[in-house]
């Protein structure tokens, strides 16, 4: 627990607030005691969310959500004001760590702590829909470990089955890493959605990652709705009802019941760590996990090593087009000034570097994944490559791969990042609510932060103009215009959906491509929308926009579009609007060369990647 801030509340209603608990989408968590002394958690609406209507009603939903299933399989509320003018919610305090926490600090579980936990969960999803409530957000930091079993927190993406959300129809809603498919689209979800994140924390609790778990948020969305769950360190008795949860289609998913059912006739496991021992309540010290009676202190040394990535097979050229044959899902990928150079870096940790035209590799490293990869970059001189991982961003030199420093203190795991044009800046986003942290990649020190005001707090993509006068910060609900010197907010986009983001080279127009396929045009002067590119007739089963790229002399546009099953990238006239070119079975991120005549795509289909040319002029 923090010590309150100097413009914390210290009193709301009749509960006196002691310390801070932690942060959400819609608020802050304290903790609290009664006027007789008994330990409560309030939770209230941020000052910045507590006029909008939505926010409201969403908040009044939790508490009646929470209140519905009981305080058994949640924390139990006991007071609630929805009208206050700091919307409030108290409830009662649950003593332990979040399963995050929990994984974050001892590593996978043990099978058995991972039965007994998703046993647990089950019985408590089945009581939430016996209530005819989903839940629609079950991650690890939803669910605290408490001495008697795990209890679910944050209702406050719940609604009741077959109800309209408030959010726009088609947003989708929840955390990427255990959303279901449907989530993903934006349909209607039930039930099902919550097994099949029942199916995304069991498989996070047993081997320390998400079953979709890749470089940034677009690859784990494609993952989601495209690719099998990884289910290889999962071991063999958990792994059916694994499998089962994590199913495409929500109608073939089993049941809450069912899958406690499942669980029950897994079979136990044996050879419990031999430092496990009995406990009888969640210390906070040790990070003992009870679960259901006698439960497991597993500690720090029982962590399991992650496996060495396997070695890439050389791939064939099998589209017609040029091929760079190596890399294998690239993550970032660059031209260098000249033309003659490309680096693509990949996501089993190789950096290729070619030169061109000739397309033969010159030099690959091969750099340690960290554990919690979430994104990579190439700094715009091709001199640095930075990596995130979990609360920190790991630089190399992309000439030799040798480490050359650090960025550390993020308060949360990074999600996106942004070189400013010269490279001396980058601007990261690392999960905080409303957090961005300006750092010196020269010396690691952050040098400044920038707090904004963005629904759903969770910034999740950012972009430098080329002039360096702006920057573009957005999430899958709104886009932010910032001054990049101070941070102030320009111009706030309601409702723009990014997914990716692209500026053009005279710095006047952003693109931003959303979760729904379309691309919207916004000029950076007035942050107004001036074009949208795409119509729901044309781009049905389109996909998402993973990645986009203005052509040099920004007459046109480059969108990477990948829906289940396929990918495909678009060049888009910027006069017309309209379609002029398509790229099969090209894949993201895009880069276009410094003349404007080659376009770079990664090959969808096959496991072996490789990196198509594009003539284009």
């Amino acid at each position: 627990m923090d010590a309150l801030l100097a413009d914390d509340p210290v009193q709301l209603g009749p509960y006196r607030l002691t310390g801070r608990l932690g942060g959400g989408g819609m608020g802050q968590v304290y903790a609290g005691v009664s006027p007789a002394g008994r330990r409560v958690a309030v939770k209230v609406i941020r000052p910045e969310y507590a006029a909008d209507v939505e926010f409201r009603a969403r908040f009044a939903r939790e508490v009646e959500a929470a209140r519905a299933v009981g305080g058994f399989h949640t924390a139990q509320v006991v007071d609630a004001d929805t009208d206050a003018e700091l919307p409030w919610l108290a409830t009662a305090f649950v003593d332990g760590p979040p399963l995050s926490q929990v994984v974050a600090e001892l590593g996978p579980l043990h099978a058995s702590v991972v039965r007994t936990l998703g046993a647990g969960l089950a019985e408590g999803l089945a009581a939430i829909h016996a209530r005819g409530l989903v839940h629609r957000d079950l991650k690890p930091g939803n669910i605290i470990m408490a001495g008697d079993g795990p209890r679910i927190i944050d209702f406050g993406v719940a609604r009741a089955e077959g109800t309209d959300p408030l959010t726009a129809e088609g947003t989708p809603v929840g955390t990427f890493a255990f959303m279901a498919p449907e989530q993903v689209h934006g349909d209607p979800s039930g039930p099902p959605s919550d097994v099949f994140a029942l199916g995304c924390v069991l498989v996070h609790a047993a081997t320390g990652r998400s079953p979709f778990d890749a470089a940034t948020v677009p690859a784990i969305v494609h993952r989601v709705l495209t690719e099998a769950p990884v289910l290889d360190r999962v071991p063999p008795g958990l792994r059916p009802v694994a499998q089962a949860c994590l199913v495409k289609d929500p109608a073939a998913r089993p049941t809450a019941e069912q899958a406690l059912a499942m669980l029950r006739a897994a079979p136990a496991s044996q050879g419990v760590p031999r430092r496990a021992l009995l406990m009888g309540a969640a210390g906070a010290a040790g990070m003992a996990v009870v679960l259901g009676g006698p439960g497991l202190l597993l500690l720090p040394g029982d962590k399991q090593q992650a496996a060495a990535p396997a070695a890439s097979p050389s791939p064939s050229d099998s589209s017609g087009q040029p091929l760079l044959a190596g890399p294998r899902f690239p993550r970032a990928m660059r031209f260098d000034a000249t033309g003659t150079a490309f680096v693509a870096a990949a996501d089993d940790g190789a950096v290729w570097h070619f030169a061109l035209p000739s397309r033969k590799s010159t030099n690959v490293l091969h750099l340690t994944i960290p554990k919690y990869e979430q994104a990579t970059l190439l700094s715009p001189d091709l001199k640095l490559l930075a990596r995130a991982e979990e609360k920190a961003v790991r630089l190399y030199s992309a000439d030799t791969g040798s480490p050359t420093g650090a960025i550390t203190g993020f308060p949360q795991n990074v999600v996106a990042m942004a070189f400013s044009p010269n490279g001396r800046i980058l601007a990261v986003a690392a999960g905080g609510p409303g957090k961005i942290q300006i750092a010196d990649p020269a010396t690691g020190r952050i040098t400044a932060t920038y707090r904004v005001v963005i629904r759903n707090d969770h910034v999740g993509v950012l972009a430098y103009t080329p002039d360096g006068r702006t920057l573009v910060a957005s999430n899958n609900n709104d886009t932010l215009l910032l001054d990049a010197a101070s941070g102030r907010t320009l111009h706030t986009l309601i409702g723009s959906r990014a997914n990716a983001l692209a500026v053009s080279p005279d710095s006047r127009t952003v693109a931003v491509g959303g979760v729904d396929g379309n691309i919207q045009l916004v000029e950076t002067v007035t942050g107004r929308i001036t074009a949208t590119l795409g119509h729901e007739a044309q781009f049905t089963g389109a996909g998402m926009v993973y990645s986009m790229a203005f052509t040099p002399d920004g007459t046109a546009l480059v969108s990477a579009n990948v829906a289940p099953g396929s990918a495909t990238v678009r060049m888009w006239n910027l006069a017309t609007h309209q379609i002029t070119r398509t790229f099969p079975d090209s894949n993201y991120p895009v880069a276009i060369s410094p003349d404007g005549r080659t376009l770079a795509a990664p090959r969808y289909s096959g496991t072996d990647g490789g990196i198509q040319l594009w003539t284009l002029k």
